[in-house]
């Protein structure tokens, strides 16, 4: 929120309550101390909604002002009479008139305060047996702070053994190893990737299991203590294996393969010698998308 605007607008308000008589020594009302209460006011209306849910609030996002006209003419006639205070240039700041013209702005942006809204979004939880739901939803306010109304964004479900891996994604926490207690800016870079891709698939059928293979893909990058695609895809080509409710001999697990086009990355390959508990020995080679999803499997004998 830009600062002229937010004193402000705190300014009007508490003109407002002075000239109505509430109160002569009304204290002081700071930005903070309004998001403060949008805050309590947001986490009180959704832990009432989820009252049988095992409600949890996760975070907030940032506090977004929605402005009429008025307030951005205000904005402007503030901002230049910073630049010119900011060059200690008070000859030129004279000589613009800005000081004379800013009292006709503020009258005209106090006519038009009840326009003003503020939206906030937040982040929680509920959860139910084995599994946990987040909620990404956004809440809208008046200029007085009261609720307009909620607005469901999006939200999936998490095994809730994976809990402690999904804040660790939300939140850009390390993860791959219990020694470490900074993110390293690869676990950055994995998180980021994975995270653009949600935002994608946001309204989508593929988010649900998208957000599933993400927290599988962390949780096995957990286990073997690194984050490469190459180690990763292993494992997972590993676990695809024990599906097959039979003894497996690995002879030859191939290097990762990228498959690109006009220098971009369509798909991974991976090619794995076996033997079955026949003891025929085969080949199969699995396909991954970017985000190692296993997208086709194929299996021949040798």
């Amino acid at each position: 929120m830009n600062t002229f605007f937010r004193f402000f607008l705190v300014g009007l308000i508490t003109l407002i309550l002075v000239r109505c008589g509430v109160a002569n020594h009304t204290p002081i009302v700071t930005i903070e101390n309004q998001r403060e209460k949008l805050h309590s006011e947001i986490e009180r209306t959704t832990a009432a909604q989820y009252a049988d849910q095992n409600y949890q609030s996760l975070s907030f996002g940032e506090l977004k002002v929605y402005k009429p006209v008025a307030f951005v003419q205000l904005d402007s006639m503030y901002r230049i009479k910073k630049e010119y205070l900011d060059n200690n240039d008070l000859r030129g700041l004279h000589r613009s008139g800005i000081e004379d013209l800013i009292p006709g702005y503020r009258v005209a942006a106090q006519e038009q305060l009840r326009e003003v809204q503020y939206e906030i979004e937040h982040l929680f939880q509920t959860s139910s047996g084995d599994s946990i739901r987040i909620y990404h939803s956004f809440f809208l306010f008046d200029y007085k702070d009261s609720l307009i109304s909620i607005t469901p964004f999006y939200d999936f479900r998490i095994p809730s053994k994976h809990k402690d891996l999904y804040y660790a994604y939300q939140f850009d926490y390390h993860f791959v190893t219990n020694r470490d207690l900074y993110i390293s800016k690869a676990e950055l870079d994995f998180i980021y990737f994975f995270k653009q891709r949600e935002v994608e698939l946001i309204g989508e059928d593929e988010l649900q299991p998208f957000m599933e293979h993400t927290l599988n893909l962390m949780d096995i990058a957990k286990r073997v203590q690194t984050i490469d695609f190459r180690d990763i895809s292993k494992r997972l080509a590993i676990e695809d294996f024990k599906k097959l409710n039979q003894e497996v001999v690995i002879e030859n697990l191939g290097s990762l393969f990228a498959i690109e086009e006009n220098d971009f990355l369509l798909a991974y390959e991976l090619e794995i010698e076996w033997q079955d508990e026949h003891n025929k020995h085969k080949n199969t080679t699995f396909t991954f998308s970017p985000y190692l999803e296993i997208t086709n499997v194929k299996t021949k004998l040798k």
